[in-house]
């Protein structure tokens, strides 16, 4: 589904990534695992042109689209969930759904989809008519992932969802990701928490200094313990 080769990114003279090339293939979980400043964001923002990507391409249903422009790719079919989630905080909850599938003309199957994602997120009902800002952040996290869903995405791209929620909170997230999954949802997960992220996925890649240092299983990575402790700070077995 998507294939990214040899892809660089630089930030005038700093080379954030550095010939990264990788597959996600339908119905897949991609974890994109490594330590902070490792490129994992500029990566995945490249992907949707949201950062500067100097040389490779990226090629999205057998189409290249390394030289679409951001709303093009999103219509194909990707969303970016990015980190912080970026809710749009004097928006109410039901206004940054919709807004979430301003790019669709089927008024019919937005509401169907309103009324699929506040079942799957039940708290984002009772919160309907609230501005995001009164939100916690666990629940701006959902209505972002909410937000992104209503494009109805082949592939549903993830930035740190979850960045500074409470354990109890970050469960919540990896179950709402997990039934996802269960649905056929093909998902680029970048995450920190690499133990919550390698139980969800099916594959897992870890990027060190902008380069790949490691492409292959998420059980194959649990069980490298010399990746997983120089460059996830875990112990692997």
């Amino acid at each position: 589904m998507l294939r990214i080769d040899n892809v660089h990114v630089s930030y005038g003279p700093i080379k954030a990534v550095r010939g990264v090339s990788l597959e996600v293939r339908e119905g897949e979980i991609l974890a994109l695992l490594g330590p902070n400043g490792a490129g994992k964001t500029s990566l995945i923002s490249s992907i949707v042109g949201l950062a500067p990507r100097t040389s490779g391409k990226v090629s999205f249903d057998g189409s290249v689209i390394s030289s679409e422009q951001t709303e093009r790719i999103v219509s194909r079919g990707i969303t970016l969930t990015p980190e912080g989630r970026r809710v749009f905080a004097d928006l109410t909850v039901g206004e940054n759904l919709r807004l979430g599938a301003a790019s669709r003309r089927d008024a019919a199957g937005v509401k169907e989809d309103i009324e699929k994602y506040l079942d799957l997120f039940p708290i984002l009902r009772t919160r309907y008519a609230s501005r995001a800002r009164m939100l916690s952040g666990g629940e701006q996290q959902m209505l972002a992932i909410a937000r992104s869903l209503m494009a109805r995405p082949k592939l549903l791209m993830l930035d740190e969802p979850s960045l500074g929620l409470a354990p109890r909170i970050v469960d919540r997230i990896f179950e709402l990701l997990a039934s996802l999954r269960s649905q056929g949802l093909t998902m680029l997960l970048v995450e920190q928490n690499a133990n919550e992220a390698l139980g969800l996925a099916d594959k897992a890649c870890v990027l060190a200094s902008g380069s790949l240092v490691f492409n292959g299983t998420a059980a194959e990575l649990k069980s490298s313990g010399d990746v997983m402790e120089m460059y996830l700070g875990l112990e692997g077995g």
